[in-house]
């Protein structure tokens, strides 16, 4: 609708290949990435991929829009520091949201915009969302105020890490599971598994796994596999859910 064109760029254990996106779009506008935790895969952008992205951006005058959707919810070692602490350009317009730290009805987010940009972010945002709730602003200002933030996602972290465990203690799959990605077990599937077909088969009963074949840009390049979300894992009956999804599994490999 904005009339953008968008090039795909892949992603390795290092994150973005920020080198394969400059020779694909030398002159982007702007570069969206998700430095701290790449979705889905959960992997972070290196440093020196890092340090050549706001170079490049520097140097051809654009933008990089970092998403740091998940912020410090992060169950695996420590967070990584935000590409905008980096950026001495300032050519990072950095955005987050409170929907997966808190709650998705809080549909309350921030953009902490260069300076050069202040003015007109603001315009955006309130053309954008011209009825949004001052009083949960101010609510949830208050609760930050007093580290009632900080203290929550301690508590979410422990609580995520827990079921992360119990999910890989109950899981028995013929396949390789990966450490996180993002709030989500990646479970990889032989080449060629329908994991589609898989996911769908398991919202009859119930189960929901998401299919990491639909997330590639380029069907050819997709790779099988299920995300297994972590944060909505139950206390108990853990066991036979993860049973039921191996049944479905077997019966696509």
């Amino acid at each position: 609708m904005a009339g953008i064109k968008t090039i795909p760029v892949s992603v390795d254990e290092h994150g973005l290949d920020v080198e394969e996106g400059i020779r694909r779009a030398p002159n982007a506008a702007l570069a969206v990435v998700t430095a701290g935790q790449q979705a889905p895969l959960g992997v972070t952008l290196s440093l020196p991929r890092r340090l050549r992205l706001l170079e490049w951006a520097d140097e051809n005058g654009s933008w990089i829009v970092e998403d740091d959707y998940l912020s410090e919810l992060q169950l695996v070692g420590r967070a990584a520091p935000a590409l905008a602490s980096q950026d001495r350009s300032g050519r990072v317009i950095h955005i987050g949201t409170f929907s997966k730290t808190i709650n998705p009805g809080l549909r309350l987010g921030f953009v902490v915009a260069p300076t050069s940009l202040a003015n007109r972010v603001a315009d955006t945002a309130a053309a954008l969302a011209p009825a949004a709730s001052i009083t949960c602003q101010w609510a949830l200002a208050e609760f930050m105020r007093k580290g009632h933030y900080l203290r929550h996602l301690r508590r979410m972290k422990r609580t995520y890490t827990a079921r992360l465990a119990a999910l890989q203690r109950a899981l028995s799959i013929p396949a390789t599971t990966e450490a996180m990605a993002g709030l989500a077990l990646l479970v990889h599937l032989p080449q060629g598994a329908d994991d589609v077909a898989i996911s769908q088969q398991a919202l009859a009963v119930g189960l929901a796994p998401l299919p990491l074949s639909i997330w590639y840009a380029d069907a050819a390049q997709a790779r099988s596999g299920l995300l297994l979300c972590v944060t909505n894992v139950p206390d108990e009956g853990i066991e036979d859910c993860c049973s039921r999804l191996v049944r479905f599994t077997e019966a696509f490999i």
